[in-house]
């Protein structure tokens, strides 16, 4: 129940909504990101640039108006249930991320269908209509620069290029690794879920939970294409029992204990000696009042790590709430 309104003293290119609803944001004015900085350059408004977007995910009733001289020229309501949102991956519903901007003159909300990596020609979060777009350009370059390109032999005449050989299948390749991903492949792969992994802990330290977790499950879903899922007694690729982790502290900070407790106890199953990820799944049961369940956990926690005082600490809580819990049933 919030309306947000840019004027023209502003200048913004993105702006990031999640998890809220009944938003209005309000564009009068409003100059673009993109300005030119050199005298004489055109004054762009929002909207006039591609890269003037608007990011959101788990948000109801999103109000978007563009106003020039307090006249409303453009408008759309977005909500993420209507808009198609889904359970995708490790990804709920809430998690799937729209995009909305000024497409040939109107407001458009689309769904990302490519996420932002964190370096190289991935940087950009990309649409389906995005994407098409970026396909078409390049195939429309290759034939420019085949058109461009023209190979000849010492007497002028036009030497025909050969076609490239089909490249071999992966079960002939030299850098065959786990019969499926080059070295290559998986050396980018990793890279890609470490920085989001990196960029998730650096939200959760600035209290930005939900973007903690959006950056959580874009690393999740990145290393469930890496070779070693579901491969026991190997050592893993990614850490994933780490990220589910914390991811289940965000949740539980959030106060979705259900879903803190799923991802605890994942990260449990992946590697049963991780005391953050036991540790976790005590204090989820304690949240959901599950207290019966959560002594165990919470003891095994601290048998790991005896010294660790927050441990300690919720252990005597959960053994005071049980007893209180147990004289409760007595009394009725």
């Amino acid at each position: 129940n919030v309306a947000v309104r840019i004027e023209k003293e502003a200048t913004i290119a993105t702006f990031q909504a999640d998890l809220c609803e009944n938003l209005t944001l309000e564009f009068c004015d409003a100059p673009s990101g993109k300005n030119g900085i050199l005298p004489g350059s055109s004054k762009l408004f929002w909207g006039d640039d591609k890269d003037d977007r608007i990011f959101h995910a788990g948000v109801s009733n999103l109000k978007v108006k563009i106003l020039r001289d307090d006249f409303a020229e453009n408008e759309i309501t977005a909500d993420y249930i209507a808009n198609g949102a889904s359970a995708e991956g490790n990804a709920t519903a809430e998690e799937c991320q729209f995009i909305t901007s000024v497409v040939e003159g109107k407001l458009l909300t689309e769904k990302v269908v490519r996420n932002a990596n964190s370096t190289g020609r991935n940087a950009r979060a990309m649409t389906e209509r995005e994407l098409k777009e970026d396909e078409e350009r390049k195939s429309k370059a290759d034939d420019s620069l085949k058109d461009l390109v023209r190979i000849v032999d010492k007497n002028g005449n036009v030497v025909p290029v050969k076609k490239a050989p089909d490249p071999k299948p992966v079960d002939e390749e030299v850098q065959e690794i786990y019969a499926s991903m080059s070295k290559q492949d998986i050396d980018a792969t990793v890279a890609e879920c470490e920085a989001n992994k990196s960029k998730g802990n650096e939200a959760f330290t600035a209290g930005e939970y939900f973007q903690a977790v959006l950056l959580y499950t874009l690393a999740l879903d990145k290393a469930d294409a890496l070779p070693d899922k579901g491969t026991p007694n190997s050592k893993p690729l990614f850490p994933r029992h780490v990220v589910m982790s914390n991811r289940a502290a965000c949740f539980l900070k959030l106060g979705e204990h259900e879903k803190a407790l799923k991802d605890a106890k994942e990260a449990s199953e992946i590697d049963p000696t991780y005391i953050k990820g036991i540790f976790r799944q005590g204090l989820a049961l304690h949240a959901l009042k599950r207290y019966r369940e959560a002594l165990p956990i919470l003891a095994r926690a601290q048998k790991l790590e005896p010294k660790n005082k927050q441990i300690k600490q919720a252990l005597q809580f959960c053994e005071r709430r049980l007893a209180e819990e147990m004289r409760n049933r007595m009394k009725n």
